[in-house]
């Protein structure tokens, strides 16, 4: 696998799946990396590491996830972006922001940059540069998630800092979650550090039975496999349509 050649000859796209509300109705989309011949993203990401361009993977996804979404549904749904730390505090990172504002005005106040969740790059949350950068995010209408956030002190220390619009919880807090009284604490924990002004998603949703649980607790926004998996989305999309390529990468977290 080389995952420049990936990048020079274009061979990686974006599926998108579907964040729902309350209602059942949906609210967002999040775009994944996808690649031609089909790649486990994290593979992908590992060896970009590995060859020291990950900034250029992260930045071509970025692109990616914005060109290939229809302009129309900006009007309806938020998009979810995913990004590294290590981009936003790279040299040419305002660069990137202002030539994506300057070819996409329509995102502003509709796309969510979505912070991976990365152990290599955790200490750089730390950095004053990382907290200017995310406030310039902000003054440009640009929204931010956090994502696969660990429950613990820290955590809502960041959160009071940062205020994010988004906070996710990955599908292991979600997994059997109606069968695990101490998970349904553990949530209902979150949600007393969330208001109006930072909605908390919750991910990897795979059964009705967990999905009700969920919505009992107050959880406001879904995602997961049991609403439905990532697919291409193109003008002619139906939004609520089933998905046409069976995700073979595993659980929905696998993402850019």
């Amino acid at each position: 696998m080389n995952t420049k050649k990936l990048i020079q000859e274009k061979l990686l796209y974006c599926e998108y799946q579907p964040l729902t509300n309350l209602q059942d109705a949906t609210f967002a989309f999040e775009a994944l990396m996808r690649s031609n011949p089909r790649i486990n993203p994290l593979t992908i990401i590992q060896d970009a590491r590995n060859q020291g361009i990950l900034y250029e993977l992260d930045t071509l996804c970025i692109n990616n996830a914005i060109g290939e979404f229809p302009t129309a549904y900006l009007e309806k749904y938020f998009l979810f972006v995913n990004i590294f730390p290590s981009t936003i505090i790279h040299q040419d990172f305002l660069k990137l922001i202002q030539n994506l504002i300057s070819r996409y005005p329509h995102i502003k106040k509709r796309v969510v940059f979505e912070i991976n969740e990365d152990k290599a790059e955790e200490s750089l949350l730390n950095f004053p540069i990382f907290f200017e950068r995310l406030m310039y995010l902000k003054s440009v209408g640009i929204r931010i998630a956090f994502d696969d956030i660990p429950i613990t002190r820290s955590t809502f220390e960041q959160m009071e800092k940062f205020v994010p619009h988004f906070v996710k919880l990955d599908h292991t807090r979600s997994k059997d979650l109606a069968n695990s009284i101490e998970k349904q604490q553990l949530i209902s924990l979150v949600l007393d550090y969330t208001d109006e002004n930072v909605e908390l998603v919750l991910e990897g949703i795979e059964s009705e039975a967990d999905l009700l649980i969920a919505k009992d607790l107050g959880v406001p926004l879904f995602q997961g496999y049991y609403i439905s998996k990532p697919f291409r989305l193109l003008e002619e999309t139906i939004v609520h349509s089933q998905p046409t390529v069976i995700d073979m990468d595993g659980p929905s977290s696998l993402k850019v």
